[in-house]
């Protein structure tokens, strides 16, 4: 059985997960070929609502490598939807190295697979129990314009489900392999190496900024090819903006506390209390807005167009990293009257 979902065929697994039920289901999604070559069909949803599972994996297993094989030669994304808690811990091991995703159900899928159908700006409440599956969510809703929040455990994640912030929530679900075709991984790689050529316009303009804006001495000191150092002094108020664009990624200021300070005051010409931490974050991220702004400038004369996101921010440099992931970028030891502050690029 299956059905046509907005831009996606839905095909229904039905009974008992057995050999005989995985050959049913292959044969299906062949019987769908020429539909899928002759419509604008963005991808196939296996969905398991209904079945039963009689506790072999190997009969998982199989049926996964079944749709992993079948993805590969129809040239389409197929996923799984509407599994039960069960089900999803063995497909999310099944499926680990396959390009096989999986989707708590169709709205989730869409989220994902089809962006452009939902609004930009759309809050989405992302909670797992592997960090780094959470992690992963995360930074690809990120990409699409949505804004996250990431629940950090099982008793924040009770307590935002119950709030009206957020649009549609995500559990139960992996990516696995990448989204985009090899193809697009091409494109993904070339898209690094002009950000890294233009590494110097966020560079000097940072620089430029906050001379203007503070009247103090500001210089890049090093720079360095790493993860998000989060060993450094714990004082700090991170800001992040996602851009997109000609060029994609994460630009980060990190103010240790003492020189967001002295900053601020400079620019405000009034004193700044410690733990006014509203203050210092609202200026921290001005900063960044301020910063971007500039660099989205020297982009446009250069014609490359680039849109900045509004700034987070962060007191916590566990928490700024769990919003830009784990990937190697380029981290920048800048100075301002003396003290050290810090900026990182990642994609």
């Amino acid at each position: 059985m299956h059905s046509k979902n907005s831009d996606f065929i839905v095909v229904s697994y039905n009974g008992v997960i057995q050999d005989r039920s995985n050959r049913l289901l292959e044969s299906s999604i062949l019987s769908k070929k020429d539909m899928v070559k002759n419509k604008n069909i963005k991808g196939i949803l296996v969905s398991l609502k209904g079945v039963i599972y009689e506790g072999d994996p190997n009969i998982v297993m199989m049926m996964v490598k079944y749709l992993n094989v079948l993805s590969q030669n129809l040239g389409i994304p197929i996923s799984i939807i509407d599994y039960s808690m069960e089900l999803f811990r063995i497909l999310k091991k099944c499926t680990k190295t396959t390009k096989i995703k999986l989707f708590k159900n169709t709205n989730v899928a869409n989220l994902f697979l089809d962006p452009k159908a939902f609004k930009e700006g759309m809050c989405v409440l992302v909670y797992d129990d592997d960090e780094e599956n959470s992690k992963r969510l995360s930074s690809e809703l990120s990409k699409y314009g949505y804004s996250v929040i990431r629940a950090k455990d099982p008793k924040e994640f009770q307590e935002r489900m119950h709030e009206e912030a957020h649009d549609i929530i995500i559990t139960q679900s992996a990516l696995n392999e990448k989204l985009s075709s090899s193809g697009a991984s091409k494109n993904s790689l070339s898209l690094s190496k002009n950000l890294i050529m233009n590494l110097p316009v966020f560079m000097d303009t940072a620089v430029e900024t906050l001379v203007s804006f503070t009247g103090l001495n500001a210089e890049k000191s090093a720079h360095s090819i790493k993860g998000f150092d989060t060993s450094i002094d714990a004082n700090n108020i991170c800001a992040v903006m996602h851009f997109k664009g000609d060029l994609e990624g994460f630009f980060t200021l990190v103010f240790p506390k003492d020189i967001a300070i002295i900053a601020l005051e400079s620019l405000l010409g009034e004193t700044v209390e410690e733990n006014d931490l509203e203050t210092l974050n609202d200026g921290v991220g001005e900063f960044c807005n301020i910063i971007t702004g500039a660099t989205k400038t020297a982009f446009d004369k250069k014609d490359i167009k680039v849109i900045f996101d509004l700034p987070k921010t962060y007191n916590s440099l566990k928490a700024t990293q769990g919003y830009i992931g784990e990937n190697s970028g380029v981290w920048i030891d800048m100075q301002l009257a003396g003290k050290a502050f810090y900026m990182f690029i990642t994609k």
